[in-house]
């Protein structure tokens, strides 16, 4: 009896383990850390520069909230992140030397899906808009002596981001995520000051994000 009773108690705790939701209804708080691969950037210029920048890592955090009875969550999400040059190619061929970083600081507004839960791992699918602001801090690329491209300015672009993940239930309200992030912005013009200071238009390309973060419900 005893033994059939456990084995009830067990087949009960699973079941309801295979059905806990990712998290409970309400505001929950994230943070995670990225480690972003972006694409060239280019210049659309006489010079035609396309810069190779490094993978690197960021941050981002997030305020959101799951509404209930539904599996559909919205929230408000701040994300940065930096990366060096390592070269680049203009209409000459490939650069002598480049120095300086791109760096990005978005606000995105997020939704999110969340497919069932089992065992305590689940999966999501979302999407973002937001405003960017781009930096090309001290951009500086020469082709043999000459300096073709120089930026150092900031301006807001827009971007949108499309996300999928798998969560993994801890304790309590608390889930850890995994995921993935494709990072879209458009084009932004700067001063070129090494081609007689003209206004050039600037693509930054399309980053694809890794995340790795903790999300805690309240």
């Amino acid at each position: 009896m005893k033994n059939s009773l456990r084995l009830l108690a067990f087949v009960l705790a699973a079941a309801f383990a295979a059905v806990l939701p990712a998290r409970a209804s309400g505001i929950y708080f994230k943070a995670a850390g990225l480690y972003s691969s972006p694409q060239d950037l280019k210049v659309g210029s006489a010079t035609a520069f396309k810069g190779s920048l490094k993978n690197d890592t960021g941050l981002s955090g997030a305020i959101g909230y799951k509404i209930p009875f539904i599996p559909i969550r919205a929230e408000a999400e701040l994300q940065w992140l930096k990366s060096g040059f390592e070269g680049g190619s203009t209409s000459l061929g490939p650069v002598t030397s480049t120095s300086g970083d791109y760096r990005q600081f978005t606000g995105f507004v997020n939704g999110y899906y969340d497919l069932p839960t089992y065992y305590g791992f689940g999966a999501y699918l979302g999407a973002g808009l937001g405003m960017a602001r781009i930096d090309l801090n001290h951009l500086s690329v020469f082709q043999g002596a000459t300096n073709v491209v120089s930026f150092s300015g900031k301006e807001n672009a827009f971007a949108y981001q499309l996300m999928v993940g798998l969560s993994f239930h801890l304790l309590g309200q608390a889930s850890l995520n995994a995921g993935y992030r494709l990072v879209k912005q458009e084009s932004i013009a700067l001063t070129n000051s090494a081609a007689a200071s003209a206004l050039q238009s600037i693509r930054p390309g399309d980053n694809r994000i890794f995340e790795l973060g903790v999300t805690i419900g309240f």
